[in-house]
């Protein structure tokens, strides 16, 4: 993606950061009101969802990025520095992971009772201790990913302004060995909050392909939040987007609304035709009780029957403005997804306070924009290599 650098440092205006600490108290407030009361257990189920949600968005974003260093597309240089932007929240979130520990009772329900023989696997000190080393290792890896990628906006001489093209290929190298780690530990730290934040809240049921389904959910809402963000910030960044930019944004969202209904549908086939109670326990509250009945299919049109319908009008993915619409509606029907692979588990029949999950989504989503803001003020949205990916694509064609 050919654009304008745009001047640094870009200031952030003010009433971003008021506008997200006052997101940030709200969602503080509301947890600790919900926390403290006679029922705190709406208040941690809302916090367990919107830690899925929020960290998974902010990981398939970023993973976006390595994927286009590994990938060395020439059209991505805006989106990839958007998705680098995720790397403060990632840090974060293995705070807000942390902060689950104290409230594990109220939404591990096997804590009290015992889950038998896979207790080994399945207890509150290894399960925390696993997935945040797992965390932690993704954000200290990102952190070098991202020191390593704008390392490389530095390398030109002072003087002439001449690139080092060999510092710049070892730069490449890096990044390339670095996001094949990437790859690999996201992987690993996705499928573990899968299993161990989500399948475990049904005690009994298994799932060999709720891992895989949970991690591209995150690619898909990754992909989705670059979208938007680029729509919005383009002006403040300085960067010009092309049609074609835009398109190619929309088919990969399209492409993963598709990989996603195929999970979906893989999974519930299998459920379907083995009607074994391990794997049923956790549809049958899903699709027989209500709200969730009527909300899942809801759910299914809005995460991916519906994003797919519209993306595969071309038009829909060359304008902007219908692009961000559709990418918008994605991030919200994922947002739902993930609320309706928590509360339905933890309260069959709906019991807490519904508007304490959005509420607490706003102090998530100020974290997110106030960790985000200051690295994309002073990051070059084009830089030296990005310019020798670009030459080297035109001298191999």
């Amino acid at each position: 993606m050919m654009t304008e650098a745009g001047s640094l440092p870009r200031p952030v205006p003010g009433w971003v950061y008021g506008v997200s600490a006052l997101g940030i108290a709200v969602g503080a407030v509301s947890f600790g009101v919900g926390a403290a009361s006679a029922h705190p257990a709406p208040a941690w189920r809302a916090l367990l969802i919107n830690f899925l949600f929020w960290t998974s968005v902010a990981q398939g974003a970023f993973m976006w990025a390595v994927a286009f260093q590994l990938s060395r597309t020439t059209w991505s240089a805006t989106v990839a520095r958007l998705g680098h932007a995720m790397v403060g929240f990632l840090g974060v979130s293995v705070l807000l992971f942390a902060a689950l520990f104290p409230g594990r009772s109220h939404y591990l329900p096997w804590v009290s009772t015992g889950v038998g023989d896979i207790g080994i696997w399945l207890n509150t000190p290894f399960l925390f201790l696993r997935d945040g080393i797992g965390l932690l290792a993704l954000f200290a890896l990102a952190c070098v990913f991202v020191r390593t990628r704008l390392g490389s906006d530095r390398m030109v001489a002072p003087r002439e302004g001449a690139v080092d093209a060999a510092a710049l290929r070892r730069a490449d190298r890096r990044l390339s060995t670095l996001g094949v780690l990437l790859a690999l530990v996201y992987t690993v730290v996705a499928t573990l909050v899968a299993l161990d934040l989500v399948m475990s809240l049904t005690p009994g049921w298994s799932s060999a392909l709720f891992g895989w389904y949970y991690l591209v959910g995150g690619l898909y809402g990754g992909m989705a939040a670059l979208i938007v963000a680029l729509v919005l910030l383009r002006g403040w960044l300085g960067v010009t987007v092309r049609t074609q930019q835009f398109q190619d944004m929309g088919n990969l969202l399209m492409a993963f609304a598709m990989v996603m209904t195929y999970f979906f549908f893989a999974q519930a086939l299998v459920i379907w035709y083995e009607n074994l109670p391990q794997e049923t326990i956790f549809a049958i509250p899903r699709l027989r009780l209500q709200p969730w009945g009527t909300l899942s299919w809801i759910a299914l049109g809005a995460c991916y029957l519906g994003p797919f319908l519209l993306l595969v009008i071309r038009e829909m993915k060359e304008n902007p403005r219908t692009l961000f619409g559709v990418a918008a509606l994605v991030l919200l029907a994922m947002w739902f997804e993930r609320y309706l692979l928590v509360t339905p588990s933890l309260a069959p029949r709906g019991e807490g306070f519904p508007a304490l999950e959005p509420l607490i989504g706003l102090g998530f989503l100020g974290l997110l924009v106030i960790t985000a803001a200051p690295a994309l003020a002073r990051a070059p949205m084009f830089g030296p290599l990005d310019a020798q990916v670009t030459r080297e694509r035109k001298e191999w064609q």
